[in-house]
């Protein structure tokens, strides 16, 4: 009893959940997002309570955009970070990732709906294209008509009457052989202004067709869809796209200028009101958010221009990734994954 008396007591070790804060990307449906009531739910956010539940994790979510998220995770402030989070190298030099949770790809949306022939004519009256044709055909019109002056000016009453309106006589009779007016009332007559004038008019026949044929298959690709048909056409396009995201990275990576939005919602709403002529994001997000709005005037282009694997991220030193990993991949074959992406797609997955 004594012995008994002296030997301090030892208490049970009851095994008590690790506490762990996770950061969530905000707005980001179906993979994650907060309800009215302040819940977070989404694919990404059920992945993870799948995982929490098995390894004895008790989470505190805290919501992030994208950069902050990946600020998080890096500084430590948050030990993981999930969401709709693609694994890129430019990511992976800041964090690290688990295994894959969705597979999804960068797709295109553009507007499906033919285009006013007001719209048309403006945005091909006032394109690079067509105003360096003008611009072209006036220079080259107004060094004919100088060159008409010089020749003529001396030999012909037509070009009398000081610099300024022989050489506007010049210019009106090098415009009027370009079109093939011809009214007459200025003619040259010396033998080297006949050349000259002989050279423009064959010259001419081959600088109008150019003209007209370019205008004309303008007007024909503006009025008959999109100016966008896939991702080689974003170069010539106003492009629209989130910030830090992964398409973000991937456009700026194939030198594609793009105008930068903070959410999906407000780089729609630019695409639907004619600032941008396509988005590019990721397609299970785009998928989604058309779905919901079936109302909305775009589509989203067949094919992917580039995979794009969703994970989790965490630090490279993280001791929970392989529990993290063999949880994940169990899940994935699950019937109750399978369940859960059908409550939030309707279907196998994201529409490819």
């Amino acid at each position: 009893m004594a012995l008994g008396l002296c030997v301090p007591a030892v208490p049970a070790l009851a095994e008590t959940p690790l506490q762990v804060t996770v950061a969530v990307l905000e707005d980001s449906p179906p993979f994650s997002y907060q309800s009215v009531d302040g819940t977070w739910k989404g694919l990404a956010v059920d992945m993870w309570n799948l995982v929490a539940t098995e390894l004895r994790l008790e989470t505190r979510f805290a919501g992030a955009d994208r950069a902050g998220l990946l600020d998080a995770v890096a500084s430590g402030r948050a030990r993981f970070g999930i969401g709709p989070l693609s694994i890129t190298p430019v990511r992976l030099e800041r964090v690290d990732f688990s295994a894959p949770i969705y597979v999804t790809g960068v797709a295109v949306a553009v507007p499906h709906a033919r285009r006013s022939v007001a719209a048309i004519l403006q945005d091909v009256v006032f394109s690079p294209t067509f105003l360096k044709l003008v611009g072209g055909l006036f220079l080259a019109s107004a060094v004919m008509g100088a060159a008409f002056w010089i020749t003529e000016r001396r030999a012909n009453p037509n070009f009398v009457g000081g610099k300024i309106r022989g050489l506007g006589t010049g210019i009106w009779l090098s415009v009027v052989t370009m079109t093939t007016v011809g009214y007459g009332d200025a003619v040259p007559r010396t033998f080297t202004g006949r050349v000259l004038g002989t050279i423009w008019m064959l010259a001419s026949v081959v600088l109008i067709s150019i003209f007209t044929g370019t205008v004309a298959t303008m007007l024909t690709i503006e009025r008959l869809g999109p100016r966008v048909g896939g991702f080689e056409d974003l170069s010539r396009a106003r492009v629209a796209c989130v910030t830090a995201s992964a398409a973000a990275q991937l456009l700026e990576a194939r030198q594609v200028r793009a105008q930068h939005f903070p959410d999906v919602n407000q780089a729609l709403r630019a695409l639907l009101e004619g600032r941008a002529d396509a988005l590019v994001f990721d397609r299970a997000l785009l998928a989604f958010t058309l779905n919901q709005h079936p109302g909305l005037a775009l589509t989203i282009l067949p094919g992917t221009v580039r995979l794009e694997y969703y994970a989790f991220a965490l630090r490279p030193d993280e001791p929970l990734r392989r529990q993290i990993n063999a949880v994940i991949a169990r899940t994935l074959d699950s019937a109750a994954w399978h369940r859960l992406r059908f409550d939030y797609f309707g279907g196998p997955g994201e529409h490819q």
